[in-house]
């Protein structure tokens, strides 16, 4: 997975719709120290991290790139407020399909006879998929929670951009 930071100012943020656990943008364009602006796109942030998404605040922000998705992981401020959170359904959606597809590839052989093939190729076929896809989103999350502990007492300065 791919993580980066960027320490600079909001000088925007278009919320595209907020859910109970996470929020998801437009976009939010950022100032940078150098005077140069940089926009992210469509990203999913946790809550506790979106709460800081507002135009004015300067900090240090952190970016990942999962499988099918990009969002904020973390941010720290220049007076110590810190927040960091990735969400975990991906990760479970992958070993739900692992469990459940086995025990339907299970039922299909040994109690449902009649099941056609398709169905219980179908079955196995999900289950193998959800292997990579439990691991894969476990280590974009790891990955994430790396940079953003690596950096622990981490503040960005207080000039602004």
């Amino acid at each position: 997975m791919a993580t980066s930071t960027i320490d600079g100012t909001i000088e925007e943020v278009v919320i595209k719709r907020r859910r109970s656990q996470a929020s998801f943008y437009e976009r939010i364009k950022f100032r940078l120290d150098d005077g140069s602006a940089r926009t992210w796109t469509r990203l999913q942030v946790m809550n506790n991290v979106a709460v800081f998404l507002t135009p004015g605040m300067r900090a240090r922000f952190y970016r990942f790139d999962a499988i099918d998705h990009r969002g904020l992981s973390g941010v720290r401020t220049g007076d110590g407020r810190e927040a960091f959170g990735v969400a975990r359904l991906n990760e479970y959606v992958g070993i739900g399909l692992v469990v459940v597809n086995l025990l339907l590839t299970i039922v299909y052989h040994t109690v449902l006879t009649d099941v056609s093939d398709f169905a219980r190729i179908t079955a196995l076929v999900l289950a193998v998929a959800g292997v990579p896809m439990y691991f894969l989103y476990r280590q974009n999350r790891i990955d994430a929670e790396k940079a953003f502990v690596r950096e622990a007492g981490f503040r960005p300065s207080a000039r602004a951009a």
